[in-house]
């Protein structure tokens, strides 16, 4: 009973949250976190058939308006993913203010056989944009918005 009062005191005033995590990007381990605001949770979606789903447990699934150019082994359908916003080294959420609002840096990685790219990326990097008006939008398509 002391080890586990001990290990929760620990992780406690050690700032780890069970929603952070790390996700390789390019060569270099990034800590990201799905403990963002409720807000930014749902599904993104546009005129055609693509969206992203964003659940509260860090999971989603990304669909391509246009899947494009693939290799023959890279089945087109929906990407399962485990996501995550950027943290600083404070462990607070990056955001960038933009023109239009702040733009939130999200890495997305695949956990189903097929990927990003055409099945040559297993990591995505994306952008939530928020805008003035209060929107949500996704940077790696035009019309995608929270719904």
């Amino acid at each position: 009973m002391k080890i586990v009062l001990f290990i929760t005191c620990l992780l406690f005033f050690s700032g780890v949250n069970e929603k952070n995590r790390t996700i390789e990007y390019n060569g270099q381990a990034v800590k990201t976190t799905f403990d963002v605001p409720q807000t930014f949770y749902g599904t993104y979606s546009g005129n055609k058939k693509g969206y992203l789903t964003l659940k509260a447990d860090g999971t989603g699934t990304y669909n391509y308006d246009v899947f494009g150019f693939a290799p023959d082994g890279c089945k087109k359908g929906i990407i399962e993913i485990e996501w995550g916003f950027l943290l600083d080294d404070n462990n607070k959420i990056v955001s960038f203010e933009r023109e239009y609002g702040r733009s939130y840096p999200i890495l997305m990685e695949s956990t189903s056989p097929t990927s990003f790219q055409g099945c040559r990326k297993r990591v995505m990097l994306d952008f939530i944009m928020e805008y003035k008006n209060g929107k949500l939008g996704v940077s790696s398509s035009d019309d995608w918005m929270k719904e």
